[in-house]
């Protein structure tokens, strides 16, 4: 018996995980390592050196396997470990690791001895970094306009791409040993008579010296296994170790040659990612189609039992937690949480155009309800073939673990061939990255976390004329003087002139952006992963992708929405307030008028009420948003998408939004992604589902995204899973997209605030991602607290 196959012995490493990640351990380790590098290889092509770096810190960090793992690979020194990227940005770390430890949320332990190497590595990087590159290539003007929170792009500003999802398969069918024989078949095939050969070269090269990395770090697990397997008294752990160290001798190098073997290459070519690049989002794609061929051929050959697989995939649950990633204090306020972004798939339709439930997704769905920890989120894809008693057990999750979100893979196809993806991949090849954003498994580099975009900003400079009414600063467009409007849509047609305007210099953020990325950090070890890259001989940010596409967040829809409305109602229709006395009210604040706050609260008509009027408002503005981004391309020649998910970059746009036409007060969180704004539900939960359907999703490309609260005594009795599943039916035959819950207590969640040790294992839905209660600030866990709670079905 496995030590995870005992209840007690799971429970004990479940409650290791939850105090571990309510105050990880920063590391310095990789610091120190990627700093020696790039010291030792001044002068050599960035791309040689980022190989170089790879390859050092994979043959010299610290590696472990602990008594509970049954997969090896680790991203730092001791389990949940954070790890240092100076490469990206050093400046706030220098300044801020002092705070980690207490700031309101996603705090971090910073030992001593990690603060006084920090503080020796980091000020060589001074002037070095991506973040030093990409500020320097942006205009003065467009950074003044990120400041004053227009837009935020602070993941692509201080790390590597993420947001993809490897060619898993690849690896496994043929491993790094035939990437590394193709790259130097290729080499010998250049005549070096032109500058792409050269190019062409420095890549191949990169790619020998990671291949070099990658054996070297494996063959390390695989010697630590057999001497620890020596030591072991054990019988079962002895085996159990054996198998490690076996695996490791032969995978990710080699083909994978059962389930074991499978397991345990994919954990490689995972966490290899993060050591890497830093970027959050790296999928685990549809892992039970992956992983079902290695499975069902080690069934038959008598090699496992299904009870040891779910055994194996449990630790692979655990091993999920163990990736986490440094925020800065004020992208915390945008990504509260610790939110990884590396959800396992089910379900979706296969090769053969049929349903893709298999034993392995069963299994999945059984290891998360054991482990019900924050990583990795999981996604059903739903179809009209899903089989009906799956689909019963995976929303019977939700009430446990707020676990899984749901998708609608039809849309998902039509986002697909929108975006010129061809009808085979559309139909058979369909998955989401991170949170909601669409990709091609192993096909596609995606920027699709490239720029979080304030909605409500653009609105409020629409009121003023392109004044910001904070820093009394012109920052946007001279839209118009709203003053001297004689009609709603005349104030809609200046809203969408701002928000092109703003539109298109967030897009000039991140090319610029993108220009540092192909400069800076370029990503060989990622490339191998994604199709077009090796074929080409050219790096990922470099174009050499089979499909390339970029996608822009769109934060604070439903508060823009029901501010459209109000003005609607109250300036044009009713004649009850001009719009000079309501530009007066809302820089006061609503100051001494309470009154007329309220009423322009439950008399202005809400999205998400199944009110046409209110909704035909809310799809025209939802596709403008979608047809101005997408008249942009990428340096790579790839689309701009648009998405509406926020993660909790609502709470830190409100900041930098002065009070709302919607009774919203100043610098209070906005509308959550597309999600009905904070108590605006007043019609039931299907009166959402109806206004939500209105949209056109599929023109989102890049993903929409619904949170949903229910109250969790609608799930005592077992009628509640049958109506929660017939609901996401419903929603999805009426074309909604994505679909997620948080079932909980507002009564426990202002408990959980006063009282957060009697609560270390309350876990709730952020956004598309779970987190602990404990690790958010209180800033985010009373705008939980607020979102309307549906109480009957």
């Amino acid at each position: 018996m496995s030590f995870l196959d005992n209840s007690d012995n799971l429970q004990k490493i479940r409650e290791k995980y939850l105090k571990k990640l309510l105050k990880p351990k920063l590391s310095s380790e990789r610091a120190r390592l990627v700093t020696e590098s790039y010291k030792e290889t001044i002068g050599e092509p960035m791309i040689i050196r980022r190989a170089k770096a790879l390859k050092k810190i994979l043959t010299e960090m610290a590696i472990y396997i602990k008594p509970w793992e049954l997969i090896a690979g680790n991203l730092g020194p001791e389990p949940v470990s954070v790890p240092v990227f100076p490469e990206g940005g050093v400046d706030f770390i220098l300044e801020e690791m002092d705070t980690y430890e207490t700031r309101d949320g996603d705090k971090i332990e910073v030992p001593e001895e990690v603060k006084k190497e920090l503080r020796e590595i980091l000020p060589w990087w001074k002037g070095k970094t991506l973040k030093d590159y990409g500020l320097n290539l942006m205009p003065a003007e467009l950074i003044k306009k990120k400041e004053a929170g227009v837009f935020t792009s602070e993941n692509m500003l201080t790390c590597g791409t993420g947001h993809f999802l490897p060619n898993y398969q690849k690896i496994l069918r043929w491993g790094f040993e035939s990437l590394e024989e193709y790259c130097k078949e290729k080499i010998n095939l250049l005549s070096l008579t032109s500058e792409d050969d050269f190019k062409r070269k420095m890549f191949y090269e990169a790619c020998l010296i990671i291949c070099e990395g990658i054996k070297i770090f494996s063959l390390r697990y695989s010697k630590l296994a057999k001497s620890m397997a020596l030591l072991e008294n054990n019988s079962e752990r002895k085996k159990e170790l054996l198998i490690i160290a076996n695996s490791c001798e032969r995978v990710p190098m080699k083909s994978a040659k059962n389930f074991f073997e499978a397991l345990q290459s994919l954990w490689l070519i995972e966490i290899i990612c993060y050591i890497d690049s830093n970027g959050y989002s790296v999928g685990l794609g549809r892992l039970d189609r992956d992983l079902y061929s290695y499975y069902k051929e080690s069934i038959n050959k008598c090699e496992i039992a299904k009870d040891v697989a779910k055994t194996y995939l449990i630790s692979l649950l655990f091993k999920c937690n163990d990736i986490l990633k440094l925020y800065n204090n004020n992208a915390a306020k945008n990504y509260g949480g610790f939110p990884v972004g590396m959800p396992i798939q089910l379900g979706g339709i296969d090769f053969d155009n049929n349903d893709s439930v298999n034993e392995i997704s069963e299994l999945f769905i059984e290891a998360e309800s054991k482990v019900k920890l924050y990583q990795p989120d999981m996604g059903i894809l739903w179809s009209e073939k899903i089989k009906d008693d799956f689909f019963i057990r995976a929303v019977s999750l939700v009430p446990h673990t707020n676990k899984p979100k749901f998708f609608n893979y039809h849309i998902g196809e039509k986002m697909y061939l929108r975006a010129g993806i061809p009808m085979e991949e559309a139909r058979t090849n369909w998955s989401f990255i991170g949170c909601v954003e669409f990709g091609v498994p192993g096909k596609i580099w995606t920027w699709s976390d490239a720029a979080l975009f304030n909605l409500a900003k653009c609105f409020e400079l629409t009121l003023n004329n392109g004044i910001d009414p904070i820093s009394d600063e012109k920052i946007g467009l001279n839209s118009g003087d709203t003053t001297q409007f004689a009609s709603f849509s005349q104030f809609v047609n200046a809203f969408k002139k701002q928000l092109s305007y703003l539109i298109k210099l967030t897009i000039q953020g991140v090319v610029a952006l993108q220009i540092a990325h192909k400069e800076i950090w370029p990503e060989p070890y990622e490339s191998m992963l994604v199709d077009g890259c090796i074929e080409k001989g050219c790096e990922a940010n470099s174009g050499g992708a089979q499909y390339n596409h970029s996608g822009i967040q769109f934060i604070g829809f439903s508060t823009v929405i029901d501010s459209l409305m109000a003005i609607k109602r109250f300036v044009f229709e009713k004649n009850e307030i001009n719009i000079s006395k309501l530009i007066e009210l809302l820089q006061s604040n609503f100051s001494g008028n309470e009154i007329l706050r309220q009423k322009l609260i439950s008399k202005a008509p809400k999205f998400g009420n199944d009110i046409d009027e209110v909704d035909y408002i809310a799809s025209d503005i939802f596709s403008y948003c979608c047809d101005e981004v997408s008249r942009y391309k990428d340096i790579r020649g790839g689309i701009f998408t648009n998405s509406f998910y926020s993660l909790t970059s609502h709470i830190g746009f409100g900041k930098s939004v002065g009070a709302t036409p919607d009774g919203r007060f100043a610098c209070m969180p906005l509308s959550d992604a597309n999600s009905p704004s904070q108590g605006a539900i007043k019609s039931g939960v299907t009166a959402v589902l109806r206004s939500e359907a209105k949209l056109p999703h599929y023109k989102a490309l890049n993903g929409t995204l619904l949170n949903i609260k229910f109250n969790k005594q609608l799930f005592v009795k077992k009628e509640g899973i049958n109506n929660l599943s017939s609901l996401i039916k419903a929603y999805f035959r009426m074309g909604g997209f994505h679909i997620q819950f948080n079932v909980v207590d507002a009564e426990m969640m202002r408990d959980a605030q006063k009282h957060p040790d009697k609560y270390n294992d309350f876990l709730v839905r952020v956004a598309a991602y779970v987190t602990n209660w404990n690790q958010l600030s209180k800033e985010v866990q009373d705008e939980i607290i607020s979102r309307s709670e549906v109480e009957a079905f």
